[in-house]
C-alpha cells in the first residue's frame, strides 16, 4: 500500500540525489579555482589549525544537512519548478553563507572580507543550481 508519507519520502530521496549530484558538478570549478588555493594558503599560514585539504567526512555531513534543510524548506514553501527553485536557491545560498562568513569573521582572524564576499557570491550561484534541482524534482515527483 502506497500512502502519502511513502510518496513524500520518495520525492525527498529523488530530490536529495538530484541536488547532491548537482552540488558536486556546480562545486568543481569554484573548488579548483577559489577554495582549494585558499585552503592551501591557510594551512600554510596556520599549520595544525587549518587542514591542507578539507576532511571529506565532515564536508559530507555538512552537505547532507544543508541539502535536507533546503529540500524540506522548499517543499514547505511550495517551490515546485526550476525557476522558483533557482531564485529561492540563490537567496538561500546568499543568506546562509552570509551568516557563516560573517560569523566566522567574528570569531577568527583567518578570512578577509574579500573572501567572505566572494564566497557569498559563489554560494548564491551554486545555490541557484541546487535550488533549480530541488524545484525540478519536487515538481516532477
Amino acid at each position: 500500500i502506497i500512502n502519502h508519507k511513502t510518496i513524500k519520502m520518495k520525492k525527498y530521496i529523488i530530490a536529495f540525489i538530484s541536488t547532491f549530484l548537482t552540488t558536486i558538478v556546480a562545486s568543481i570549478l569554484p573548488g579548483i579555482l577559489f577554495y582549494a588555493p585558499k585552503q592551501i594558503e591557510w594551512s600554510q599560514l596556520f599549520p595544525g589549525v587549518v587542514n591542507e585539504t578539507p576532511d571529506p567526512l565532515f564536508m559530507l555531513i555538512a552537505s547532507v544537512a544543508l541539502i535536507i534543510l533546503c529540500i524540506v524548506s522548499f517543499d514547505k514553501m511550495g517551490i515546485n519548478n526550476i525557476k522558483k527553485g533557482a531564485v529561492t536557491g540563490a537567496w538561500f545560498g546568499a543568506l546562509i553563507f552570509t551568516f557563516f562568513g560573517f560569523q566566522f569573521m567574528g570569531v577568527a582572524n583567518i578570512v578577509s572580507i574579500e573572501f567572505v564576499l566572494t564566497d557569498i557570491f559563489i554560494s548564491s550561484i551554486a545555490g541557484a543550481f541546487q535550488g533549480a534541482a530541488i524545484g525540478w524534482s519536487l515538481g516532477k515527483f
